[in-house]
Formats: structure tokens, C-alpha cells, sequence
């Protein structure tokens, strides 16, 4: 007895799979019927997938980035299995609304199929439910601060606050916030999930998938088998292709709770974020309970309006479906176009790109129990960065990021930077924004490009021999510097002496920074002119020497001769 003999004659699978093919199929094989074949998949491909995943993942504030770090970035394949796993999250939201389009367009809403209308417009709500639990698991800056936002959302609704703390599991973010979500995401929305697909599937056996009328009767294959196995085949085929292209999906830093970070919601909650802009204050409920409650209350009511008003009804449902469809979807349109316009936004954006790489890359070295931000903690640097942050970059940029109300220390004192310097101090990136846009600038009708290097050469020369000047070079920049250029009426070169400007021996070296961050009033630096606080008594010597050698090292090596 062959393999198939022994189990058709024990658990009756040809049978089973006969009756299942040749059911009654009520009008023919329809595409808009295939929408839930691909619904149901990709429930099955989330599940078995978030099966793989809750194997590497830990539910705990200390130990989630660190989890998911190490699934995406050292277990072989975890970042397409979470990528894929975040794709089909989105392609669910969007096959769950289909599938209540394609059930308004046949009219399955009407007698007897009101119960698998609700079921459907349920499912699609749980599909939102899901991402807005899955999303915050990685306890990255996008998920925690998103879930601030979409919390913030549901607090304007009735018994928002209580909804709020039971989430959260208590007043602010943390462990049980973490554990609550993984259980819901994990186990409580899809056993609701898998129910309601199951209702409806027997729904559709009992009933047919649509009102037929007259037409000829038909059985589910060969016709609609073959539509089911293209539209799971397709939406396989869109996700595996997404997956790739994008390499997974993104993961950045870990929470922290002090950042600011700027966040949005989901793209399929940008529309309600977007909305409330528009009621903004005491009328933000408008937004966030009463125009999706009326949204919600007309879809449920969507079977009475076309037995009180018969084919007017049914016109009165799909235009107010597809109305609501456009707006949602205009208010998203909106949403996305104003965070690519926004230059904060997505300088902030780009920052926690370069933060998250970071991260990520300090992370294969290790983590420390005590949570995802001990990640820094592999950096050597990570202390005087902090500094860095918290005392300079408000006004000093680095790198693209900072206050911009001060000189930029990216390149700090390299050639280069010192020949932009000497053509036009007044620049926004150099004194441009203090007392000092005074200086004067020398364009190349008043300094040639041999001149200016000559300068810089000379000006290089004051600072660390490990720089290497060009000895011909310093000899014309000397020259130029006493006889031709106004630098020296306010700047001094000699030790001891000061004027209206600061004194350049030993410039941008990590004893002239050193005592610029101590106190930049000093007679031979700024003087009474300057702006920047004093830090002398407020950081230790310890600190002030970090930082300063951070400073001095973010010049970029200068490349070597031959």
C-alpha cells in the first residue's frame, strides 16, 4: 500500500480534499472572491513567522533591542525572517481593507451574511491592533516614542486613560508595557484573529461568498482554486521581493526615554495623526473619537441602509466606503509629504540613522545586562560624546548635527577648514551667528588661492608639528601675514601678549581648546567679546581634557606625502 493509500484510509484526505473542491460555488470564480485566500495566508505565513521570532525575542525592557540586534545582525537569515515578518504586517492592513471593499462591491453585507460583514470589518481593526502592539517590541526610538504617540491617540477616547495604564502597566513605559503588548501581539489578538478568519470561512461555505442570483451554478475548483493559489502566490511572490529589496527592515538605537525623538506613527496610522492637526486643543477628540466612531458606525450599518433604502442604499455605501478610503488615504499622502518637506524632521532622521549604525555595530561586541543603551558602553568614546551632547551641541554642530549658533567643529582646524575660515570668517558655519561676524573676508580678487594655502600653511604652523608644514610655504605666509593682511591688527602671535582677537599661537591644538572650554573671556582669547560659558567649576579637569582632545580629533588626518 502506497504512502497516500495509508493515509486517505485512515484520516480520509481524498475524501476530504473532493467535498472541499467541489462545494458549491454560487456565481463562479471572481478575483475580488480571492482576496481572502490571501488573507488567510497571510495570516499562516505571520504566525509561523512570529513562531521563529518569539524564539530569539525577550519580552523585557532590558533585553528587547538586544534580542532583536542579534536576530537581525548575527543569526543567519534573521533579517529577512523579520523582515518579512514586518512586510506581511503592513500587507495584512492592506488585504484585510480589500477584503472589505471586495465584500461591500459584491453586496455580501445583506441577508444572511451580516455576521460575516462585522467579522470582517472586525478583522480589519484587529490588523491595526496587531501592528500597533508589534511595532514597539523591538523597544527601539521608533517603536517606544510611537507608541507615546499612538497612546496619546487612544487617550482622548472614552476611557482612554484607563485603556492607557492597562497598556502601559502603569504611568509611564517600561517592563509590564513590553509584556503586555508581546502577550496581546502574540497570542491574544491572533487566537481572536484566527477565530474570526474561521468564522468567516465557514460563513462563506454556508452562504456562498456573495449573493448570486440567477446565476449558474458553479463548484470552487477548478476556477476559484486557481484564483486562490495566484492572489497567495502574488502576495507571496510582492512580499519576498520587498523583503529583499530593503534588506528587512530598519532597526534603530535603542529607547531612550531622554532623546526627544521625533516620531510618527505607522504609515497606517498617519491619517488619524495627520487629522488631528486639524482639531488641535479641546477639539482633538473631534479627530480621534468622533469622526472614527462615525466612520465605524456607518460600515456597521451598512446592512440596514440597504434594506431601509434598497439599491440607494448600496450606492450610499460604496460611495461612503470609497470616501472614506480616499480621505484616509489623501491625509497619509498629506502626512508623508509634509515629513519629507520638514528639514527638522528628517535632519533628526538622519541622526538616528547614524545612530542606529552605531549601535548596531557596538552591539556585536557585546551587551551589557543592564539593557539595550549599555550598547554605548563598547564605545570608548561614549563618555565625552555625552558630554559632547550635553554641553556643546546646542550650539556647536559635528558631523551634520548640532545648534549651528557657533563655529562647526567637523574638520575642526584642518587645512581645509582653516582656508574656508580665512575666506569668510562671517560664514553661518563659522562666526556668522556671534559678535564676531566682523572679521573680514578675503575673496580671491584679494587673496589668491597660493596666498590663501600660504596663510594657512603659516597659520598650521602654530600648532602641533605633527602636522607637517610646508617650511616655503610658512616663509611667504609669515611674510604675508605682517605685511599684507589685516588678521594681525587683531590677532597676536606672540605668548603673553592680547588683543580684540584671540591670541593663535597654539591654535586648535588640545591645550588651546582646553583653555577656551575653561574660559573664553581670558584677555588673549575672546575677551569681553565672548559668548560661550565658562565650564571652569561646572565640568572636572578630567572632563574639560576630554573633551577637548574629542574636539582636536575630530579633525579629519591629513594625508601623507607621495
Amino acid at each position: 500500500m502506497s504512502v497516500r493509500g495509508f493515509l486517505d484510509e485512515r484520516l480520509g484526505l481524498s475524501q476530504g480534499f473532493t467535498a472541499f473542491a467541489n462545494r458549491p460555488w454560487p456565481g463562479g470564480p471572481a478575483l475580488r472572491h480571492a482576496v481572502f485566500a490571501a488573507l488567510v495566508y497571510l495570516f499562516v505565513q505571520q504566525a509561523v513567522l512570529g513562531v521563529v521570532l518569539a524564539a530569539y525575542y525577550s519580552p523585557s525592557s532590558s533585553d528587547a533591542w538586544a534580542s532583536t540586534a542579534y536576530l537581525t545582525d548575527e543569526v543567519s537569515m534573521g533579517w529577512f525572517i523579520r523582515g518579512l515578518h514586518d512586510h506581511g504586517a503592513s500587507a495584512f492592513v492592506v488585504i484585510a481593507v480589500l477584503h472589505v471593499v471586495a465584500l461591500a462591491w459584491s453586496r455580501s453585507y445583506i441577508r444572511p451574511r451580516e455576521f460575516m460583514w462585522f467579522a470582517a470589518l472586525a478583522v480589519m481593526g484587529l490588523a491595526l491592533a496587531e501592528g500597533l502592539t508589534g511595532n514597539p517590541l523591538p523597544w527601539d526610538e521608533k517603536g517606544y516614542w510611537a507608541i507615546q504617540v499612538e497612546l496619546g491617540i487612544a487617550e482622548q477616547t472614552p476611557g482612554g486613560a484607563i485603556i492607557k495604564r492597562l497598556v502601559q502597566g502603569g504611568s509611564s513605559a517600561g517592563n509590564l508595557t513590553l509584556l503586555r503588548l508581546f502577550v496581546l501581539h502574540a497570542l491574544v489578538l491572533p487566537v481572536a484573529l484566527g477565530g474570526l478568519l474561521a468564522f468567516i470561512a465557514g460563513q462563506r461555505r454556508r452562504h456562498g461568498p456573495a449573493p448570486a442570483g440567477d446565476a449558474r451554478p458553479s463548484t470552487y475548483a477548478p476556477g476559484q482554486l486557481l484564483l486562490d493559489a495566484l492572489a497567495m502566490t502574488v502576495v507571496a511572490g510582492v512580499l519576498l521581493a520587498m523583503t529583499v529589496h530593503s534588506h528587512g527592515t530598519e532597526l534603530f538605537a535603542p529607547a531612550d526615554p531622554t532623546s526627544g525623538f521625533q516620531a510618527r506613527p505607522e504609515w497606517y496610522f498617519l491619517f488619524l495623526y495627520k487629522l488631528r492637526h486639524y482639531f488641535e486643543g479641546p477639539l482633538e477628540p473631534i479627530a480621534t473619537v468622533i469622526m472614527p466612531g462615525a466612520a465605524v458606525a456607518f460600515l456597521l450599518a451598512a446592512p440596514l441602509l440597504e434594506r431601509i433604502a434598497g439599491k440607494l442604499g448600496r450606492v450610499t455605501v460604496l460611495v461612503g466606503l470609497g470616501g472614506l478610503l480616499a480621505g484616509s488615504i489623501a491625509l497619509t499622502m498629506m502626512a508623508m509629504a509634509d515629513d519629507r518637506g520638514d528639514e527638522s524632521y528628517q535632519k533628526a532622521l538622519a541622526e538616528a540613522d547614524l545612530m542606529a549604525t552605531r549601535a548596531r555595530a557596538l552591539a556585536k561586541g557585546g551587551i551589557d545586562p543592564q539593557g539595550g543603551g549599555a550598547v554605548y558602553w563598547n564605545d570608548p568614546e561614549y563618555k565625552v560624546k555625552q558630554l559632547y551632547i550635553e554641553h556643546c551641541r546646542n550650539c556647536h554642530a559635528l558631523d551634520g548635527f548640532g545648534g549651528g549658533e557657533a563655529p562647526d567643529l567637523t574638520d575642526y582646524s584642518s587645512r581645509a577648514w582653516l582656508a574656508s575660515l580665512v575666506r569668510d570668517p562671517t560664514q553661518a558655519k563659522f562666526f556668522g551667528k556671534t559678535k564676531h561676524d566682523t572679521m573680514e573676508t578675503y575673496p580671491a580678487d584679494k587673496l589668491s588661492d597660493e596666498q590663501l594655502a600660504a596663510t594657512v600653511e603659516y597659520l598650521v604652523s602654530m600648532m602641533e608639528p605633527e602636522l607637517a608644514p610646508d617650511a616655503a610655504l610658512v616663509a611667504k605666509g609669515t611674510a604675508l601675514w605682517k605685511d599684507e593682511l589685516d588678521c594681525s591688527n587683531c590677532h597676536e602671535v606672540e605668548a603673553g601678549k592680547d588683543n580684540e582677537g584671540p591670541n593663535l599661537l597654539g591654535h586648535g591644538t588640545v591645550a588651546w581648546v582646553d583653555r577656551v572650554i575653561r574660559d573664553s573671556s581670558k584677555p588673549d582669547l575672546f575677551g569681553k567679546a565672548a559668548q560661550m560659558p565658562k565650564f571652569e567649576g561646572k565640568l572636572s579637569d578630567e572632563d574639560i581634557a576630554a573633551l577637548s582632545a574629542f574636539v582636536v580629533a575630530r579633525r579629519a588626518p591629513q594625508p601623507e606625502e607621495g
